[in-house]
């Protein structure tokens, strides 16, 4: 049988006796007979609290044994009940061992003596009732009946009042016995209710990483089969002369980047959300971080007609994850060219305040209302889209932007007043160089860089295709994914390469398939339980090159391919980022 919660709860007495709480009692004891035995022989008093002190002793003795406490629930409360219902029926005979008539001094301590020990019980005893209630009145009940019956016989008012306050204070006691024992078995129950909420949301947590672990997976094999095609059809159809064909082309390899960028930031915000991304907090030099941005965006503001500036001091380091920082950042800076009018200028700033560095992006743009200054972070919110025109982004860039920056221990604001441009601002705790100042800077540490001219003939965001020279003639596919497979096998051959296609970790490692390959390329996931990752040290162990292609935003796997000097590409992969992989083995 499942124990309830209630079953669950530590007894009252549990943690009651204690050895302050012996000698305590005890003392109390001592003071008792000094005060009775000015009206009773002292012979009967000390006799009488003698044996209230042996089995106060002898209880405190028997709870305290390590077998007792290892004992079951219900074992240790019928001993606790025995001793408690003894005990308190010895303390009741008080009304004829320390009765004394006539003397109203004595009986009203007495009577204080009977209702310290209901006080002591009832406060020791809080949520057990019935031990509360049979303790109380065997305590009690019989010292007070006394006084109101020998109170009304001798017409003595005073003595009739102390045993109806005693009947009184008895029934109030059980009442708040009564009533503390359902406020805590309220809060026994709220807790339980809490804890199966945490333990369903803990539950649906563990669900959706597994979900989206899958999700991730399995939604990036098609889409990476669907590039490498499509990146096949581009090379075929730039040297096409059907400009309708072409602009076809163009339509669905556009579509096809906006759906890899929905899935990456998706995927992103749920890795996030179950805890799966960590910060590698490191001092970063925030210079040269800046200025490689600001050239990666020369071609994009070029071509939208924006002039983009850093002002950044030399040898500021800050405590940051530098890949997280740099798409923070990269966020910040693509929203700052995409809503400045052209002709306008984006400035990368640095200040220092108290502690932190403060990296602040400023645009020339519409600007953004007070009111909407916290929405914009929020998954999916943009302002002035309602028409949801996904050419103006998909409303995830600040959600994710914000969590790295959390994830960093730092944070994003953002200051701004419509028609006025708009102000962000990420801060970032300072940090000490991780070397001596001696180290030089790189040449544009510190300065003020500018983005330059962009690339001719590269379209804004388009991976320009490198020279399909390679030096390499056969090559090992290790992939479990028919679709991907095919996609991977036609790109390579159109590269002038040999391909040997095999789906599983026993294929790859026989000799035969591998005996002429220049390099393997291994999927991360194999079929039962195969790791990509263990057969592309295995090969490597015989002379070959080795290049590892996830679907999964692994970090596990991640620093098991940097430990191992693996180079890993994760999914969906371009052609152009596959080529110039193999042309850098």
């Amino acid at each position: 049988m499942t124990p309830t919660r209630e079953d669950e709860r530590p007894d009252p007495e549990d943690s009651a006796h204690t050895v302050a709480s012996l000698w305590a009692l005890r003392a109390c004891e001592v003071l008792c007979v000094l005060m009775f035995s000015t009206a009773i022989p002292w012979q009967r008093v000390t006799t009488w609290f003698g044996v209230i002190a042996a089995l106060g002793v002898l209880r405190w003795w028997h709870v305290n044994r390590p077998w007792f406490r290892a004992s079951p629930k219900p074992a240790r409360q019928r001993v606790y009940r025995i001793y408690m219902w003894v005990l308190m029926t010895y303390v009741g005979s008080a009304c004829w061992f320390l009765y004394v008539p006539a003397n109203l001094p004595i009986q009203a301590v007495l009577m204080s003596y009977l209702l310290g020990n209901a006080t002591l019980v009832a406060v020791r005893l809080t949520g057990d009732v019935m031990r509360t209630t049979i303790a109380l009145v065997l305590a009690v009940l019989p010292t007070s009946l006394r006084f109101i019956v020998e109170g009304t016989l001798d017409q003595h008012n005073l003595l009739v009042m102390m045993g109806v306050g005693g009947l009184l204070m008895t029934v109030t006691m059980v009442f708040l016995s009564r009533a503390q024992e359902s406020n805590v078995k309220h809060q026994v129950e709220q807790r339980r209710r809490a804890e199966a909420a945490a333990n369903a949301v803990a539950a649906m947590g563990l669900s959706k990483s597994r979900f989206f672990a899958a999700v991730s997976h399995d939604l990036r094999q098609p889409v990476h089969a669907i590039g490498l095609h499509l990146d096949l059809l581009m090379r075929r159809g730039q040297a096409a002369q059907d400009r309708a064909s072409r602009r076809a082309l163009d339509g669905i390899h556009q579509s096809w980047r906006a759906l890899d960028d929905l899935l990456s930031q998706v995927l992103d915000l749920t890795r996030m959300d179950s805890g799966a991304v960590q910060a590698d907090l490191r001092p970063t030099e925030l210079a040269p971080l800046v200025a490689d941005l600001v050239m990666q965006h020369s071609a994009v503001a070029e071509a939208a007609g924006v002039r983009v500036v850093a002002l950044v001091r030399p040898a500021a380091f800050a405590m940051a994850d530098a890949l997280m920082l740099a798409r923070v950042l990269s966020n910040l800076l693509d929203n700052a060219i995409k809503f400045s009018p052209a002709g306008a200028t984006v400035a990368i700033v640095l200040r220092g305040a108290r502690g932190q560095w403060r990296l602040q992006v400023r645009d020339a743009g519409m600007g953004i209302p007070h009111v909407a200054q916290e929405r914009i972070f929020e998954e999916f919110v943009q302002i002035d889209n309602e028409a949801r025109d996904r050419r103006r982004g998909l409303g995830l860039g600040l959600a994710i932007a914000r969590r790295f920056a959390l994830l960093m221990e730092g944070d994003i604001s953002v200051r701004s007043r419509p028609g006025q441009g708009c102000c962000m601002t990420v801060s970032l705790s300072r940090a000490a160089p991780p070397t001596p100042a001696a180290s030089i800077a790189p040449a544009h540490a510190g300065a003020a860089v500018d983005s330059g001219p962009a690339e001719l003939g590269v379209p804004p965001h388009e991976e320009p295709w490198p020279p399909s020279v390679l030096p390499l003639r056969d090559v090992l596919l290790v992939e479990d994914d028919s679709l991907v497979a095919a996609a991977t096998r036609q790109l390579l051959r159109s590269w002038g390469l040999r391909v040997r296609h095999v789906e599983t970790a026993d294929d790859a490692l026989r000799e035969g398939a591998h005996a002429r390959a220049d390099v393997a390329i291994c999927d991360a996931r194999l079929p039962h339980g195969g790791s990509g990752l263990d057969v592309a040290l295995a090969l490597r162990m015989r002379g070959k090159k080795v290049l590892l292609i996830s679907g999964e935003t692994n970090a596990v796997l991640r620093e098991a391919a940097q430990f191992h000097e693996v180079q890993l590409l994760t999914k969906p992969v371009s052609g152009p980022t596959l080529l110039a992989a193999l042309q850098a083995l």
